[in-house]
């Protein structure tokens, strides 16, 4: 890798406008996607229109699935930029601006500044990443703590400084706060198992048990634990603690599941643009593991990826909690990638692949057994006309050209082919998937808004329909009268309607005789 000052100040400059451009522009210009941004978003909109800030409402329901940490900062995008895409999903894209931030300090500490540079780099143009930042959810919050909390337990390690265990505590309480026991169950291992290797125990012993540390932490995070089981008692603690943590590890929920090897081509995909990078640092781990920070980064990684691996439920997002030392390992590895084509094969394949979607599609379209998905397919097909072969095609022979411009610097192509990839991804093939999966959702509950309709909900679970309606509606099997909104397929049940809006395979119709 060419070896420029990457601290000085037009390259920090560069990079800022790297993470403003990944976390920040068009960051409101997409539908809410259901359920998960819709179900938050929901629950931040009853939390405000109640003014019970406690109690996490979901269609009016106590809703105990996380804590209320984001639905708290998300209030507050609201209270100041109004109830938008925008304002659900700025503190995510804040929250990942600053792990940005600790990931630039921590390893411009540890080592050279083109590492750090890199590092951040990498972090934000991944596929993965850029996607969690833009998302209006709880992971970019917890990312942060957790990343801020094993950056203190690393700094407490080498110092022994107790600011360090403090902080700590602090930061695991943050995100204790942001979504339960995962923000403590991983610094804790993490650190176990380093100080074990290091035989160190009596050092960690002295820090997991410190008395004013567990102050902070209850302070921060107790309050509304005791609170909510104060009010709805049992309830909350079998739901938040049993289903929602132990029971998801044991067991698939919702149909997410999969193979212990579910994450590896999860992490691949993820870190595109640079996934030629990670290659390299694998290849190079033995020595890499040389040093004390990269065996604790190490062992960070590998707890995460081998516990929800093992886990019943399987989420893609999940391996993201132990990604910050994968975008270290690939920031060291950055000088030993010698061939572009190596590099860059990996994102021109992806483009190439988005490219022959529609003809995959149309294909596999006969045999999709889900009428309704089915139905999208068949609908969604006209968006996928010229303009996108042409901004796909262009993208990937943009890409392809890099390969014979011999003269310029790698560096150069590392950060142009990141913000190519990027931009196709966060201003056209993001834009496109909501129109095609949430912009008539969204456009349904503005015409029973403005209309001042009474909808029913039946067979589907769209939250952000409540949102962008502003009000609850029930959620029910209908009658002959009612205003429904439903799948397409939902019309072969009934005897005579009146469609009032269609689109790609959501409808709002009017029961005549059901």
């Amino acid at each position: 890798m060419d070896h420029y000052n990457l601290k000085a100040p037009y390259f920090l400059l560069l990079l800022s406008g790297v993470l403003f451009f990944c976390f920040f522009v068009n960051l409101g210009n997409v539908p809410l996607f259901d359920e998960d941004e819709g179900a938050y978003s929901e629950v931040t909109r009853e939390m405000l229109e109640s003014k019970d800030f406690l109690t996490p409402r979901l269609n009016g329901e106590p809703f105990f699935h996380k804590p209320p940490m984001i639905y708290w900062v998300q209030m507050a995008g609201v209270s100041l930029l109004g109830l938008n895409e925008f304002a659900l999903r700025l503190p995510s894209a804040l929250a990942s601006l600053l792990w940005a931030l600790a990931l630039y300090g921590f390893t411009r500490r540890y080592f050279k500044a083109h590492t750090a540079w890199y590092a951040v780099f990498f972090m934000a143009v991944s596929l993965q990443t850029g996607i969690i930042a833009k998302a209006a959810i709880a992971d970019a919050l917890l990312n942060l703590f957790i990343t801020l909390t094993l950056f203190c337990c690393y700094l407490f390690y080498e110092r022994r400084d107790k600011k360090y265990v403090y902080l700590t505590f602090l930061f695991m309480g943050l995100g204790f706060l942001s979504k339960g026991p995962i923000a403590i169950l991983i610094p804790l291992v993490t650190t176990g198992l380093f100080f074990l290797v290091k035989k160190q125990m009596g050092a960690w012993a002295r820090a997991i048990f410190n008395p004013i540390g567990w102050g902070i932490f209850l302070i921060v995070s107790l309050p509304w634990y005791v609170a909510m089981g104060m009010t709805h008692g049992r309830g909350f603690i079998d739901e938040f603690f049993l289903t929602q943590n132990i029971n998801r590890f044991q067991a698939s929920f919702e149909g997410h599941s999969g193979s212990v090897l579910y994450y590896i081509p999860v992490i691949l995909v993820g870190m595109l643009p640079n996934t030629a990078f990670l290659i390299k640092a694998i290849a190079g781990a033995r020595k890499l593991l040389q040093k004390d920070v990269n065996l604790f980064l190490f062992i960070w990684f590998i707890f995460v990826f081998i516990f929800f691996s093992l886990a019943g439920t399987k989420l893609h997002h999940y391996v993201v909690y132990g990604y910050v030392p994968l975008f270290i390992f690939m920031a060291q590895a950055a000088d030993e990638v010698k061939h572009s084509a190596t590099q860059l094969v990996w994102p021109m394949a992806f483009l190439l692949l988005l490219f022959f979607l529609p003809e995959i599609a149309a294909r596999m379209q006969p045999a999709i057994g889900d009428d309704f998905a089915k139905h999208v397919v068949e609908s969604a097909l006209p968006l996928f006309g010229l303009k996108y072969k042409i901004i796909l095609g262009g993208a990937f022979l943009l890409i392809t050209a890099l390969l014979f411009v011999k003269s310029a610097p790698r560096m150069a192509k590392t950060i142009l082919s990141g913000l190519i990839f990027v931009a196709v991804i966060n201003l056209y093939i993001l834009p496109i998937a909501g129109s095609i999966m949430q912009q008539p959702v969204k456009e349904a509950a503005l015409l029973a808004k403005k209309h001042n309709m009474k909808v029913i909900m039946w067979g589907m679970n769209y939250p952000s329909f409540f949102v962008y309606r502003q009000q609850l509606d029930e959620k029910r099997k209908p009658r002959s009268g009612d205003i429904v909104i439903s799948k397409i397929t939902r019309l072969a049940h009934v005897e005579r309607y009146e469609i009032l809006y269609q689109k790609h395979g959501i409808v709002l119709f009017r029961i005549i005789e059901l």
